[in-house]
């Protein structure tokens, strides 16, 4: 046998051996999570009081997750400063896969791009989970308001008082950036705790309108508690098709159609599940496999649409995609998001 023949021989046999051992442990990875979770409890942060959309969203999806990872997982609401304080909580905690979150991925990002005081995280470090959904947004108006159009609210010789959780809430920028887009002047109240205390607050008539998901107010827009006058986003919803979308108003707001996209692109980060960083990847996966799994789940896609919960699932490695993109705008339509929003922080 020529030498250079064993030389080959021997690379051959070695090689097998590698693939081997890598098959081998990369099967007792996966077997390791899943035994690393049997019997496991895993926080899971609500950024928002118990009641709430974010709320509803992880106590439908607990009994499957529990299914399909073996653990427990345990729901803990910590409200506050328009949930940055449980987003810091899930960001800051030990990535040793027994505290994940659910975050209000489109109001963080509007918080950490306008440098909102508080804002502990980083987006971009995250270990993504999983986006469960994407809303459609809507601007709507309590019965007592003096406004029942956009045109109205336009032509408005007062600020329109506008109502929100807090400055790191969906519901304060996207009010910010849809109004200044269609002109309208908004005196801005924030601190209530919940989406669902600004509609109170709506139908005693402290405050005029608000923005937020449909699915938040469905209810009340059903019993003509309020009224839906503007709608965004990607769904295309039957019982708001005389509501008129955001982008086909007339307006002669300066940087209308800039500060609509920004509002767009923010938007599309949606509910999002996501564990600290440093996460290891073994861990990552099962759960990430898992709540596919939750997601997927025929009991639960039954119980999502008696809830009017529209799931639009994205995979962790998408929904990491959906931050990078919001994050990267350009310092231009950065500066713009930052002047809109800080103007109405210093009321």
């Amino acid at each position: 046998m020529s030498n250079i023949f064993r030389k080959f021989t021997v690379f051959v046999v070695a090689l097998v051996v590698l693939l081997t051992v890598a098959g081998g442990q990369h099967a007792v990875f996966g077997a390791d999570a899943a035994d690393f979770y049997k019997g496991k409890t895993i926080d899971c942060i609500v950024p928002y009081k118990a009641g709430g959309g974010y709320d509803a969203w992880i106590r439908g999806i607990s009994p499957f997750f529990n299914k399909y990872t073996g653990a427990t997982l345990n729901l803990k609401n910590l409200p506050g400063s328009g949930s940055l304080l449980g987003t810091n909580t899930v960001f800051l905690a030990d990535p040793n896969g027994l505290t994940i979150g659910i975050i209000n991925g489109s109001g963080c990002m509007q918080a950490q791009l306008t440098d909102v005081k508080g804002v502990k995280f980083d987006l971009a470090k995250f270990t993504w989970l999983a986006r469960l959904t994407t809303e459609q947004k809507v601007m709507v108006v309590g019965t007592k308001a003096p406004y029942k159009t956009i045109e109205a609210m336009q032509k408005a010789t007062v600020p329109v008082k506008f109502g929100a959780p807090g400055m790191a809430s969906s519901n304060f920028y996207d009010a910010v950036l849809v109004a200044e887009a269609l002109g309208i002047k908004i005196d801005m109240k924030t601190g209530y705790d919940t989406s669902n205390e600004v509609s109170v607050a709506m139908l005693r008539g402290d405050v005029d309108a608000s923005t937020g998901s449909y699915s938040s107010v469905v209810d009340k827009i059903k019993s003509g508690n309020i009224i839906a006058l503007a709608q965004w986003g990607e769904s295309k919803i039957a019982d708001l098709s005389n509501v008129p979308f955001a982008a086909t108003i007339p307006t002669k707001a300066k940087d209308s159609k800039e500060l609509l996209n920004i509002n767009d692109a923010m938007n599309d980060m949606g509910r999002m599940i996501v564990a600290p960083p440093g996460l290891a990847s073994d861990k990552a996966k099962f759960l990430e496999d898992a709540l596919n799994k939750c997601l997927s789940d025929p009991a639960f896609r039954k119980f999502a649409e008696k809830e009017q919960m529209e799931v639009l699932h994205l995979s962790g490695a998408k929904a990491k995609q959906v931050a990078q993109k919001g994050l990267g705008i350009s310092p231009a339509l950065k500066a713009k998001l930052k002047e809109a929003v800080n103007k109405y922080q210093k009321q």
